[in-house]
C-alpha cells in the first residue's frame, strides 16, 4: 500500500509517474476504461465543398398513352368576313300639299307631250274619216280620206268569210310603189257574183289605185281612188283612200320608216 505523500520536488512528481504506470500496466490489477477518441475542434476558414455522387442513370422510355388514336390535322379557321354596315335608312319623304285641278290637268299634259311623236308621221281618224301629215305637233296638212265599211261577206262554199275594217295601232311605212297596179283577191269577184279567174292576169286593175301608194302590210294600202265622191265615207275594204292632191303631198312628205298612227 502507498502512502499519500506531499510531492514538492522535481523528483518526486517523476516517481509518482513511474508508480502509476506500474500500476496500470498488464498484470496490474487495474481495468483501464476505454477513453473515446476526442473529436477535433472545427477549423475555421473556408472548407472544399463536399462532393456528392452523381445520380444513377436510367434509361428514358417513352409511355406510350393508353389507346392512342392518330392525330386529327388541325385545319386554320376560315377568315371571318367583314360586318356589313347596315344601310342607311332612307327619309321619309315629305307629304305633298294636295294638287289642285289645274295643277293636275298641267302634269298630264306634261306627260302627254313626253310620249307624242317627233318629226314626220301620220295621223288618220277613222271615225272622222281624216288623215293628218304631222311633224312634231304641228299639222302640214289635212285630207279628207275614205276608211274601211266594216261589212262583212261570206263564201260559203269554200268556207271564208271577210271583215273589211281598217286596222288600228301603230304602223311604219313600209313600201312607196308609183303607178301601183291593184291585183284583185277573191273577195272582190265574190262581192260582184263574178267567178274566179283562171289566169292571173285577169285579176290585174291598173289605174284604179291611183298614181301612188303606201304599203303598211298585211295588204292594207294607203293610195288614190277614181271615186272621189266617196272620200269622207267609210266605204273600203280596209285600205285608206286619199284624193290625188293630197296623195301627192304625202307621198313626197314621208319615207320609208315613217310612223303610221290609226285610231
Amino acid at each position: 500500500m502507498i502512502r499519500r505523500q506531499d510531492v514538492r520536488s522535481t523528483g518526486g512528481l517523476a516517481a509518482l509517474l513511474a508508480a502509476t504506470l506500474f500500476l496500470c500496466g498488464p498484470g496490474g490489477g487495474l481495468a483501464q476504461e476505454p477513453v473515446p477518441p476526442e473529436t477535433p475542434p472545427p477549423q475555421e476558414g473556408p472548407q472544399a465543398p463536399v462532393q456528392e455522387p452523381p445520380p444513377a442513370t436510367v434509361p428514358y422510355e417513352p409511355a406510350s398513352p393508353p389507346d392512342a388514336q392518330p392525330s386529327e390535322t388541325v385545319q386554320p379557321p376560315a377568315p371571318q368576313p367583314a360586318p356589313e354596315k347596315k344601310p342607311a335608312s332612307p327619309r321619309r319623304p315629305r307629304p305633298r300639299k294636295p294638287q289642285t285641278l289645274q295643277q293636275k290637268h298641267d302634269d298630264l299634259r306634261k306627260k302627254m307631250s313626253a310620249l307624242a311623236p317627233r318629226g314626220t308621221y301620220l295621223l288618220i281618224d277613222t271615225g272622222l274619216n281624216r288623215l293628218y301629215l304631222m311633224r312634231d305637233r304641228e299639222v302640214v296638212r289635212e285630207a279628207v280620206c275614205s276608211t274601211g265599211s266594216g261589212r262583212f261577206l261570206p263564201d260559203l262554199p269554200r268556207n271564208r268569210e271577210w271583215t273589211f275594217d281598217t286596222p288600228k295601232g301603230e304602223f311604219r311605212i313600209q313600201k312607196k310603189i308609183v303607178n301601183p297596179v291593184w291585183i284583185k283577191p277573191d273577195w272582190a269577184f265574190i262581192e260582184e257574183g263574178e267567178p274566179l279567174p283562171k289566169r292571173a292576169e285577169e285579176r290585174a286593175a291598173p289605174g284604179e289605185l291611183g298614181d301612188y301608194a303606201m304599203d303598211l302590210g298585211d295588204g292594207y294600202l294607203i293610195h288614190g281612188t277614181l271615186y272621189e265622191r266617196s272620200l269622207g265615207m267609210s266605204v273600203t275594204h280596209g285600205c285608206v283612200r286619199v284624193g290625188a292632191k293630197d296623195l301627192d303631198v304625202v307621198f313626197h312628205a314621208v319615207k320609208i320608216g315613217t310612223p303610221v298612227y290609226i285610231f
